[in-house]
């Protein structure tokens, strides 16, 4: 694997997130749009369908392989069981979404009522699936490498009063209480030489 990608999962969640949200969305709009417009969008929503739910396999898998891979803690486990589940419950909506998809393959525009809800209800999964997913990352550290030693303790900007003229010099570091304890740079060592403006 390359070095820089500890696990492919969240390479491949992006995809499924996207179309399968989009085919929703398009479903619901071949229900308002007339004519040619709408049996274009309601196409649409039916590849979108399709490709989202084949991509959900890719997915799944790989976050298998990082649910058995990733370093992680007991609460950090239990967070992995919750977004796991998630996933799971997430699949099995779109599997039903795709079959009644596919029962409405001859309807010119938009959903029918139970596919419309499912989809929405699929939509939803989605957004659960995801947010727990980024509890895993941001709240547990779940497949996220170790920062360097001198950017691990948290930079703090100059305050207001040293740009103007008050507790440092220009150029020079300023020593500022963190909210951590302790007094902090806010040039961490290791950091000339490159810029990180964006």
């Amino acid at each position: 694997m390359i070095e820089i990608v500890p696990n492919w999962h969240p390479i491949w969640v992006h995809f499924p997130i996207a179309l399968l949200s989009m085919a929703t969305a398009f479903f619901l709009l071949g229900l308002v749009l007339q004519d040619r417009a709408g049996e274009n969008v309601t196409a649409a929503a039916r590849w979108n369908l399709v490709i989202g739910s084949l991509l959900l396999l890719p997915t799944l898998f790989t976050g298998y392989l990082a649910y058995n891979s990733v370093a992680h803690d007991g609460p950090g486990h239990q967070a992995m069981e919750r977004h796991m589940t998630a996933a799971w419950v997430t699949v099995a909506v779109f599997a039903v979404a795709a079959v009644l998809a596919w029962l409405e393959r001859h309807r010119a525009r938009g959903a029918g009522v139970l596919l419309a809800v499912v989809m929405l209800v699929g939509t939803a999964a989605v957004g659960v699936t995801g947010y727990l997913g980024a509890e895993n990352v941001y709240r547990h550290g779940l497949g996220v490498e170790r920062l360097p030693k001198s950017v691990q303790e948290p930079v703090i900007k100059r305050s207001v009063e040293s740009s103007e003229g008050g507790a440092g010099e220009a150029g020079e570091p300023e020593q500022q209480e963190s909210e951590h304890g302790g007094a902090e740079k806010t040039a961490p060592e290791g950091h000339e030489g490159h810029d990180h403006a964006h």
